[in-house]
């Protein structure tokens, strides 16, 4: 069985996967089907019910995407339910929003624990990001689901 699992995925290219490069996908739909296996004939084990969620890429077979949420729940998700775009969960209570993406500059808002938002660009430590009407810089180590 291990000798057949190596020969499938030596013919899938990843330019076919399309979204093998990221370390993190997002949820493209308001509700996404969690699998227990690669295929629609394995079970729905759960269904994510917001779109924009961030989900770890752990591996490829075919269509499909092996994931792991933020919580640690693994499944498999069909590659044309998932989005390149890139959104965080804000994982620390008392993370503040900066103007720039410095400890010394202005903070423009509290921002709590479990909050999504919305990612523009990360650099070296910090991730520029947007909820509702206010665009500034976190740490990048106080979201989850960030490349």
């Amino acid at each position: 069985m291990i000798i057949i699992a190596i020969f499938l995925t030596q013919f899938i290219s990843n330019d076919a996967l399309g979204l093998e490069k990221k370390n993190f996908l997002t949820t493209k739909y308001n509700k996404v089907n969690i699998r227990n296996g690669p295929s629609q004939k394995y079970f729905i084990i759960a269904t994510l019910i917001r779109k924009g969620l961030p989900l770890q890429r752990l591996s490829t077979f075919d269509n499909w995407v092996q994931i792991k949420d933020i919580d640690g729940f693994v499944g498999w998700v069909s590659k044309s339910q998932l989005s390149d775009k890139q959104s965080g969960i804000v994982t620390k209570e008392h993370s503040y929003i900066y103007q720039y993406p410095n400890n010394n500059s202005k903070m423009i808002v509290k921002v709590f624990k479990n909050v999504l938002v919305d990612v523009n660009q990360c650099k070296i430590g910090w991730c520029k990001i947007e909820i509702a009407d206010y665009v500034g810089w976190i740490k990048k180590d106080k979201i989850w689901g960030v490349n």
